[in-house]
């Protein structure tokens, strides 16, 4: 492989999922000199592939029948070439609560499987999803999930003048058993704290909520976010094997707005070591928690200056570097995690 390698990535969708783990780091890598290449929703035709020629080729949560046979072709055109796939989600095991579950195929899985079997490294976002899928493909890899710079790293600040706390929750559709945790919370202190809520939040919630605004695209999410001007920011989250394989995503999007962060205990995706508030998931102690946090409040948060300086994507470039262009079967100093399966073996037929 040449010192700047040529990355062909295909991301599984423009939103979260595509920009955070394939979209954003892609466009890292080349801004920093470290490899050349390009992206695309779309599966190249052969002569457009050998004429670019990529020596690593990323894909992402490839499901469908047509998708996995043309990696089969990719194969075949560039024998040469590293095949990375992604995934971010335990997709095995996705809670009913989750509205997304039915976009999924009953065998999401095992097309996932015969997917990634054709590929030379799966690479993961959390260490919980390389125990589970990491032996579908020969070498399984975690690289964590971090923030780009712009415009996580320069957001505004907020000021509102305001008589009670701002207490607010952000979200999709997908969290919506997530919310149920702290609509109890809500019901109960919506006299005392103004709660904001951002996404999608069903109506019987919204009415308790002093301000609700829908969503917005992706691209407008990081302002909007910071625009809310929170005192405190939730993240309930079920306890489940699915969210146990999360990654620290929300923390870290909240935390780089400046607001001091209340999150679900003993769950997976918030095993991180960073400066936050945990409270048991039941009723009462969110209750307790959000009382004593802004009743009176005091909160300051260190959050947001040791997440800019240890979770932007400009700070892990070694690690994606890694994680998609390191070579085989060699030892990784760039802290990414890296297994080997050498008991799989390519499935193309």
């Amino acid at each position: 492989m040449t010192s700047k390698p040529f990355v062909l990535a295909h991301p599984a969708d423009d939103y979260a999922c595509g920009r955070y783990r394939v979209t954003d780091p892609l466009k890292a890598l080349i801004r920093e000199g470290r490899i050349e290449g390009i992206s695309t929703d779309y599966f190249l035709d052969n002569e457009t592939l050998a004429s670019l020629r990529p020596e690593v080729v990323v894909f992402q949560r490839v499901l469908e029948h047509d998708q996995i046979a043309a990696i089969k072709r990719y194969r075949n055109v560039l024998p040469h070439a590293r095949f990375v796939m992604e995934i971010d989600d335990l997709i095995s095991e996705i809670p009913t609560t989750n509205r997304f579950r039915k976009g999924f195929h009953n065998d999401a899985i095992e097309r996932f499987k015969k997917a990634t079997a054709l590929c030379d490294r799966l690479v993961t976002s959390t260490d919980f999803l390389k125990n589970e899928y990491g032996h579908f493909a020969p070498e399984s890899v975690t690289c964590h999930n971090s923030l780009p710079d712009d415009p996580w790293a320069n957001l505004p600040s907020y000021a509102v003048t305001h008589k009670k706390p701002r207490v607010g929750w952000a979200g999709s559709s997908g969290h919506l058993g997530d919310l149920k945790i702290i609509a109890p919370v809500i019901f109960a202190t919506c006299h005392e704290i103004d709660w904001v809520m951002l996404g999608a939040v069903p109506e019987s919630i919204r009415k308790h909520c002093a301000e609700y605004h829908p969503a917005v695209p992706i691209d407008q999410y990081p302002a909007k976010l910071a625009s809310l001007a929170l005192d405190l920011a939730v993240a309930p989250l079920e306890v489940s094997r699915y969210n146990h394989a999360k990654s620290a995503l929300r923390i870290l999007e909240l935390g780089a707005c400046g607001y001091p962060v209340l999150c679900s205990d003993g769950v997976g995706a918030f095993d991180i070591d960073l400066p936050v508030y945990r409270v048991k998931n039941t009723t009462e102690a969110w209750i307790s928690a959000v009382r004593r946090l802004t009743n009176p409040l005091i909160l300051q948060s260190e959050l947001r200056h040791q997440i800019l300086s240890q979770y932007l994507l400009s700070k892990r470039l070694d690690e994606w570097s890694s994680a998609w262009c390191h070579p085989l079967h060699e030892s990784n100093s760039c802290g990414t995690t890296i297994a080997n399966n050498k008991h799989i073996a390519y499935q193309v037929n």
